[in-house]
């Protein structure tokens, strides 16, 4: 099988580099200093899920390279860029795209399956819900730090048959990265926002592990309530959660989530000390949108989006 990684970054090598080793035809996509590393002495993974080198790969770094390349086609592609650069990405290689089967979206937040289906079709585009973290620890090699449950892809409203992604599912869980297919992939993504949005901001501004925040009475007061407010806007939304009530989703995060990845940093923490712009707008910053539009209030969620915001502002 043909695989096309657009943003070849943490994520997307993991992906790429597992999917290469384990037969398929890889190119990544990704920024030119890590490209030229992974041509240099092939992609680097290490971490939880041991110690591999791929080099069957083809690198690019932009559209131009791939044309050049003559790849045109793929079985399928994967975008794992950062959140707001989803409708770059996907305008700057949509002939790609509208030529393979199928797309899809390893990434935070959302709104991001969203952007693809309006320029793609729904009838190609797949949603991934990734809960293992990566870190790059330079240019050519990346590092799985945690993983907390299996990857979990669907069709927002199950317009692709669950066949079909279940094959999907098999390559990739078949590679070494567990995968399954689900016809609730809504409900898992909007507990991967529960999940991000409960920890990403307050372990970056306060610059700390997840283990750190679930340990404290005040960190763990101030979850709840983004729990409160993110199941007001659901509910406002008319999105269906694993959990009836924001306690009930508190107590898995507190009990079983936060454990499997106790000493985990939050990426948005090393973007920040990287100086680059975090996902906030698609976390936080979106259910403060969703609430704004709807005419609800969730102070915890702005303020903790306004206070990454001026993080930024301050590189």
């Amino acid at each position: 099988m043909k695989i096309l990684v657009l943003g070849a970054g943490a994520i997307g090598s993991v992906f790429g580099g597992f999917l290469a080793k384990s037969g398929c035809k890889v190119t990544l996509v990704g920024r030119p200093l890590h490209m030229r590393a992974v041509r240099k002495q092939g992609l680097k993974i290490t971490g939880i899920w041991g110690e591999h080198i791929v080099k069957d790969l083809a690198l690019c770094t932009n559209m131009e390279e791939l044309v050049k390349s003559k790849e045109g086609s793929f079985d399928l592609v994967l975008v794992c860029v950062k959140s707001y650069d989803t409708k770059k990405i996907v305008e700057e290689y949509l002939p790609v795209i509208k030529n393979s089967p199928y797309v899809i979206s390893f990434q935070n937040g959302l709104g991001n399956s969203e952007i693809i289906i309006n320029s793609a079709g729904e009838e190609k585009t797949i949603t991934g819900r990734v809960i293992f973290g990566v870190n790059v620890v330079e240019p050519g090699e990346v590092k799985v730090t945690v993983y907390a449950d299996k990857v979990i892809l669907g069709s927002l409203n199950n317009i692709i048959k669950i066949e079909e992604i279940e094959e999907i599912a098999d390559l990739i869980s078949n590679s070494g990265i567990p995968c399954q297919a689900s016809k609730e992939i809504n409900k898992y993504l909007w507990a991967k926002v529960l999940y991000n949005s409960c920890l990403n901001s307050l372990a970056s501004l306060l610059e700390v592990t997840y283990g750190e925040l679930g340990e404290k009475e005040e960190t763990k007061k101030l979850m709840l309530d983004i729990c409160k407010e993110i199941f007001l806007v659901a509910k406002a939304k008319g999105v269906e959660l694993f959990w009836e009530k924001p306690e009930e989703y508190f107590d898995y995060l507190i009990n079983k989530q936060i454990p499997l990845t106790k000493a985990h940093y939050a990426s948005m923490l090393q973007d920040i000390r990287n100086k680059k712009k975090t996902e906030i707008d698609s976390l936080n910053g979106a259910v403060v949108k969703f609430a704004k539009k709807r005419g609800l209030i969730v102070p915890v969620n702005e303020i903790l989006t306004r206070l990454i915001k001026s993080k930024e502002s301050m590189y």
